[in-house]
């Protein structure tokens, strides 16, 4: 009886730290945006303005921007967006030094929907993706700079 509750004891915890996000690193962002850049063969020029954090409302941004999301676990094509995952990744390693901020997690959850408008993912991506950065700029520059 008592190996039986140790093994339930290890299953939930088990259970309960399988879906926690980790905060991803800047090594991290260059190696998903080298990917996403050469699995959409993403022009020279649209990466200069990306590196500027300018993303202009086209189909390849909208898949660059769907593609980085993704590959950080803060986007699902069939889901959307991870409201928790991306306020984790925002505030970075001082994640619990923040307290889960309610105004930078309003501002997320504003910014994202349910696709009720029926948008290919790129398309629905790209949609929360800018206004999440529009909305949290200081801490989206703040994650974009090298350590």
């Amino acid at each position: 009886m008592k190996f039986i509750s140790i093994i339930a004891i290890l299953v939930l915890v088990t259970l309960s730290t399988a879906d926690e996000y980790v905060v991803k690193s800047y090594e991290d962002l260059l190696e998903y945006r080298k990917e996403c850049v050469a699995d959409l063969k993403v022009p020279e020029a649209n990466i200069e303005l990306y590196k500027k954090l300018e993303f202009p409302n086209d189909q390849i941004t909208q898949c660059y921007l769907k593609c980085i999301f993704t590959k950080f676990g803060l986007f699902d094509t069939k889901t959307g967006f991870d409201v928790e995952s991306v306020h984790k990744q925002l505030v970075g390693n001082q994640a619990e030094a923040a307290d889960h901020d309610k105004e930078v997690h309003a501002k997320i959850q504003a910014c994202v929907d349910k696709n009720e408008q029926g948008s290919n993912a790129c398309e629905w991506a790209y949609r929360g993706v800018t206004c999440i950065l529009k909305n949290n700029v200081a801490l989206v520059n703040q994650q974009h700079k090298k350590p």
